[in-house]
């Protein structure tokens, strides 16, 4: 049986942060949405030292890239849509699926 993993990588920009404790709130709802809804894990990758730009990174197993595919594709719309709501800028959104032998 094959194993696959996914992964994806956010950049953000969190444009009216005035604040660290502004910026893990936008970063921690994210996280906490994306936990909830996709079954990913999700990292803060950073910047600690910057207030207004989060890097984000994501991770997920499955047993078909198909279902992996789509979660990602879910999570990019996710992202779109709070990003609609206006506390941050989504700059890139990049992932990839592959085979766990592959790594």
């Amino acid at each position: 049986m094959s194993f696959w993993i996914g992964v994806a990588k956010c950049s953000l920009r969190l444009t009216y942060a005035g604040s660290l404790k502004e910026r893990r709130h936008v970063v921690r709802s994210i996280q906490d949405g994306v936990r909830n809804r996709f079954s990913l894990s999700c990292s803060d990758l950073g910047p600690a030292d910057k207030w207004q730009d989060a890097e984000l990174g994501f991770a997920g197993a499955g047993s078909s890239p198909s279902e992996l595919e789509e979660r990602l594709r879910n999570l990019e719309s996710f992202l779109a849509r709070k990003e609609a709501d206006g506390e941050f800028e989504m700059v890139r959104f990049d992932w990839e699926v592959f085979a766990y032998g592959d790594l």
